[in-house]
């Protein structure tokens, strides 16, 4: 079975977050690739010396079924 692309973990994600999360209009997306699982993360720029998660959310995936395995919202 073929792994999931770039786009189509991204639109899972997108998904996974609705109605929980509010990234910044703009602000970077990372996507990595570990052992078979997709990791996006929804980056926060959080200011020097704020204590706080770096990110909006981050939402880890199966690469080859698409499910979603984690989903971390940033407080």
């Amino acid at each position: 079975m073929a792994e999931l692309s770039n786009t189509q973990a991204l639109a899972i994600a997108r998904e996974a977050i609705a109605g929980k999360a509010r990234p910044v209009p703009g602000a970077p997306i990372d996507i990595t690739r570990t052992e078979g699982r997709i990791t996006v993360t929804f980056v926060h720029e959080t200011p020097p010396h704020m204590l706080g998660a770096d990110y909006d959310a981050r939402v880890v995936i199966d690469a080859a079924s698409g499910t979603v395995l984690q989903l971390l919202v940033g407080a």
